[in-house]
C-alpha cells in the first residue's frame, strides 16, 4: 500500500492536472455567466486542494525553499484573486497589508537565502523567479491600499482576472519545472501565462468601465432587437 506521501503526491499531480484543464476550460468560455461561476467553483476547488498538498510535501516532506516559496505565491495570489472579487467595489484595508508585507519578507528571505544550494530544489534561475514574484505581488499589494477609491470600479475585477489566469498559468509552469529538462521552459511557460493574465485582466477592466459590453447585456441587447 502507498505511503501518506505518495498519495499526496498523486493527489497533486491529479488535482493540477485537472485544474489547469479547467482553467483553461474557463479562459475559453463568456465570462460572468452561470457556466463560468460553477466551472470557477470547480477550479477553485481543485487548485485548493493542488495547492494545499504542495504545502504538505514543501514542508513536512522535502523541506526546500524554492518549494516553499513557489507553493506560497500561488495560495497567496489564489487567496488574493478571491479576495478581490469578494470586494468588488470596496478597496483594499489595512488587514490587506499585513500578508502583502509577509509576501515581501519572504521574497527578500529567499533571496538572501538562495546560497543554500543544498536546500533548493530547482536552479538558481528559477529560484530568482519566485522570489521576484514574491517580492513583487508583496510590493504592489503594499501600493494598492493607496490607490485612489475611484479605481476599484476597474481595478478589483481586472486584478481578479489577472490572479485566477496567472493562477493557471503558474500551475502549467510548475509542471514545466519537474518535467522539463531546462528551467527556461518553465520561464517561457510563466512569461506566456503572465502576459495572458494581463490580457485577460485589460479586457476585465474594460468590461467593468462599459467599454465591452457584458454577457448579459449582450443578451438583453440581443433579446430587445428581437421584438
Amino acid at each position: 500500500m502507498p505511503d501518506f506521501h505518495t498519495l499526496n503526491i498523486i493527489a497533486h499531480i491529479t488535482t493540477g492536472s485537472l485544474a489547469i484543464l479547467a482553467g483553461l476550460l474557463i479562459l475559453s468560455r463568456p465570462k460572468g455567466d452561470k457556466v463560468h461561476r460553477m466551472t470557477g467553483r470547480i477550479t477553485l476547488t481543485l487548485a485548493i486542494l493542488c495547492v494545499s498538498t504542495a504545502l504538505i510535501g514543501a514542508f513536512i516532506f522535502r523541506g526546500k525553499l524554492d518549494l516553499m516559496g513557489a507553493s506560497l505565491i500561488i495560495s497567496y495570489n489564489l487567496w488574493a484573486g478571491m479576495r478581490a472579487l469578494k470586494l468588488r467595489d470596496n478597496g483594499r484595508r489595512t488587514a490587506d497589508l499585513v500578508p502583502a508585507i509577509g509576501v515581501f519578507i519572504l521574497g527578500v528571505g529567499l533571496v538572501a537565502l538562495s546560497q543554500f544550494t543544498e536546500r533548493l530544489n530547482w536552479p538558481l534561475t528559477l529560484v530568482y523567479s519566485i522570489a521576484g514574484s514574491l517580492l513583487t505581488f508583496g510590493a504592489w499589494d503594499m501600493v494598492r491600499t493607496l490607490l485612489p477609491s475611484r479605481w476599484r470600479l476597474w481595478l478589483n475585477p481586472a486584478e481578479h482576472a489577472f490572479r485566477m489566469t496567472g493562477l493557471i498559468g503558474a500551475l502549467a509552469s510548475v509542471a514545466a519545472a519537474t518535467l522539463a529538462p531546462s528551467p527556461y521552459v518553465a520561464l517561457g511557460v510563466s512569461g506566456v501565462g503572465t502576459l495572458i493574465a494581463f490580457v485577460f485582466a485589460f479586457r476585465a477592466a474594460r468590461k467593468a468601465l462599459g467599454v465591452t459590453p457584458s454577457t448579459a447585456l449582450n443578451a438583453r441587447l440581443k433579446a430587445d432587437s428581437e421584438l
